[in-house]
């Protein structure tokens, strides 16, 4: 980091470089302060480049955890991850479907099955394009990610950036390895790591446009992070996102009582509840794959079905192919039925 570019952060105690961040943000609750959208972004560009001292990471990290973060604060956080992405493209995306980048928490999910990569299927079979991103195993949960269930299903468990774009090319739907992609991800991952605790990048790296996209599904555990997520991606420029409160954060609804709320305050997202139907199984990722081909293939009739079908839903809205819920919950639903959704795993598997 330059000194002058952190220059307007200098103060009578002296502060600068990198120490300037974190007195801002980690002073105490009277002297603590957001970040503006550039400081974020160049404190977490020094972040990844490696430029930053494991001290200075830890402190910095910490200090944006306890203070919580703004939206504009986690907007400058996404940019400078947007900035360091391998850059993926791929001719004529998927029939030029419109292209939804989906994601949950990253450190994965521990207590029921992982089906985000079911979802992502069933809505590209049913219309739009979708890409899910996640990374290596993560702390604080270190959960079963979607890479590691399309590794039980046969595919890469962690896809190159080229094997990411065929798998858009040819099926319609894709999921990108942070580690694989994002230079300066994977060591600062570690750093997280040891910390045990999640901070903006947790967040951040969920908002990540690959492969350009402009759209948008993120899950999230607390229900304040709604409005941070959809203000930070407004703040970005994108065209339409939807916040899901998933199951333990991922970008799986609830199949008993799903929550979504659209950006550009479009609200709630109408979607049926069946109270009392709660997903349930092991996170094994072989476990995952079985469960996937079967919900995939119409062979199951439970809570995974219906989490599945739920969360391709809102997919559907999130690409603008329907604004209705109830029709884009057909559409899911027929994929389910009619052998689109198996055809179209069939050819993300290659």
């Amino acid at each position: 980091m330059t000194e002058s570019a952190t220059q307007p952060l200098r103060g009578r105690a002296g502060y600068a470089g990198f120490r300037a961040m974190i007195k801002a943000v980690a002073t105490g609750p009277r002297g603590s302060r957001d970040l503006t959208f550039d400081e974020a972004r160049e404190a977490t560009a020094a972040l990844l480049a490696g430029e930053v001292s494991p001290a200075q990471v830890g402190a910095f990290l910490i200090g944006l955890r306890v203070k919580g973060e703004g939206a504009e604060e986690l907007a400058g956080v996404t940019a400078a991850l947007r900035d360091r992405a391998a850059p993926l493209h791929v001719e004529g995306v998927a029939g030029n479907r419109p292209l939804v980048a989906s994601a949950g928490a990253f450190d994965g999910v521990a207590d029921a099955p992982p089906l985000s990569l079911a979802a992502a299927v069933c809505a590209a079979a049913a219309g739009a394009a979708v890409v899910t991103s996640c990374g290596g195993r993560l702390g604080p949960k270190h959960g079963i990610t979607v890479a590691e269930v399309l590794g039980a299903l046969g595919g890469p468990a962690r896809p190159t950036p080229t094997e990411s774009e065929a798998m858009l090319a040819r099926a319609g739907v894709s999921v990108v390895h942070a580690g694989a992609a994002l230079p300066g991800w994977e060591a600062l991952a570690k750093t997280r790591d040891e910390i045990g605790l999640r901070g903006p990048i947790h967040s951040a790296e969920k908002l990540v446009d690959w492969f350009g996209a402009r759209r948008f599904v993120v899950g999230h555990t607390h229900g304040s992070y709604a409005g941070r997520l959809l203000g930070a991606l407004e703040r970005l420029g994108a065209d339409r996102a939807i916040a899901i409160r998933g199951v333990e954060g991922s970008d799986v609804l609830r199949p008993g009582r799903p929550v979504a709320v659209l950006s550009h305050a479009g609200g709630a997202v109408d979607l049926p509840e069946r109270l009392g139907l709660v997903l349930r199984g092991d996170a094994d990722p072989e476990v995952a794959a079985d469960l996937t081909r079967a919900v995939l293939r119409g062979e199951d009739a439970g809570p995974a079905r219906q989490a599945v079908a739920l969360s391709g839903a809102v997919r559907l809205i999130a690409a603008g192919t329907t604004n209705d819920p109830a029709d884009a919950l057909r559409r899911c639903e027929a994929v389910l039925d009619d052998g689109r959704a198996a055809a179209t795993l069939d050819a993300l598997l290659g």
